[in-house]
């Protein structure tokens, strides 16, 4: 019981939900696509190619001209335009198009809900990174990364990710030594014994992700958000810790970290510490009133716009005005 009871607390951890654990969710209506309530303009739909020649849903966020490309991967069961949908179209404003797949498991895709993999995952956000290199040549591309997406982020720059930054907010990052022993042995455990349970946390604690009530409350209602995580999610988000503290050393780019004060999920001391074993340049930023939704929480167009201005002023990108439009087609 006590090992079960690690494992709930591990899953709260890491799986980087976006509902307030043990928090009622109310009768409020699906969080709105953006754009549906006049508050953002949509993205466009498209497809990008995983590594394993599955079509996965992506959204797209156009700056007019733009002087750099953002490739952005959402947390656990969360999907694209869920996290950026409010973020992109600031982005968009400043001249950096964005670019955020639903990752294979999650989302809008064919394979929602069947977990593909650490090393899956790893390897698609490669292969996006790739595709998006090749359509945009000449700008600067960053691979941002929520939560999970963080982990992925760090862990597919280190693999030959042909991006010139990483944003890493609120990553899952701490993995290797960094991670508690009994939490790695219970995840383990319970993925031998009872793959499929499912997770909630709910009689051991309860963890907030944001002071953004009625977006969690949303979200929590979203047809296409995955909710609890399983014994063999859990275990596999411990190995994209593990991807993502290994490949460190090997991660050169400028990268932002990203940090809220307030996170009850993230250990941000723990993350810091692997970050600053980087051998490229970085900055942290924390924020005072930041929770982990990061992208989402109240104080969040402060967050939007903090990664604009890194992006645009560290990797020194085209200048404004002699940027070339975007091209009209993936390869």
């Amino acid at each position: 019981m006590n090992g079960l009871r690690r494992l709930g607390l591990l899953g709260l951890v890491l799986a980087l939900s976006a509902c307030a654990v043990g928090g009622a969710a109310g009768p409020d209506a699906a969080l709105p696509v953006a754009g549906d309530d006049g508050s953002a303009p949509p993205g466009e739909a498209l497809t990008l190619t995983a590594s394993d020649g599955t079509a996965v849903p992506a959204t797209l966020w156009r700056a007019e001209r733009a002087r750099a490309v953002i490739l952005a991967l959402h947390g656990y069961g969360d999907y694209g335009p869920s996290t950026y949908g409010t973020a992109a179209p600031v982005w968009a404003g400043a001249g950096i198009t964005t670019y955020a797949p639903d990752q294979r498991g999650f989302g809008r895709g064919p394979t929602r809900g069947q977990w593909p993999g650490a090393e899956a995952l790893v390897a698609d956000a490669v292969a996006y990174a790739r595709a998006l290199r090749a359509r945009h040549p000449d700008l600067p591309l960053i691979l941002l990364g929520h939560s999970m997406g963080g982990g992925i982020a760090l862990a597919a720059a280190a693999q030959g990710a042909p991006v010139d930054g990483l944003v890493l907010a609120a990553p899952a990052i701490w993995g290797g030594s960094a991670l508690n022993p009994l939490q790695r042995l219970a995840a383990w455990s319970a993925a031998a014994v009872v793959p499929d349970r499912r997770f909630t946390g709910e009689g051991v604690v309860r963890i907030q992700a944001s002071d953004n009530i009625e977006a969690m409350r949303a979200l929590g209602r979203d047809p296409h958000y995955l909710g609890a995580p399983s014994a063999r999610e859990l275990l596999g988000l411990v190995r994209v810790t593990d991807a993502a503290a290994a490949g460190v050393a090997s991660a050169r780019q400028p990268a932002l970290l990203l940090l809220g004060e307030k996170d009850e999920i993230v250990p941000n001391d723990r993350v810091e510490r692997v970050f600053e074993t980087r051998p490229g340049p970085g900055r942290v930023m924390r924020y005072p009133e930041g929770w982990h939704l990061l992208f989402r929480d109240l104080q969040a167009p402060r967050v939007h716009e903090d990664v604009a201005d890194w992006v645009l002023g560290t990797l020194d990108p085209v200048p404004s005005g002699t940027a070339s439009p975007d091209q009209a087609a993936l390869p």
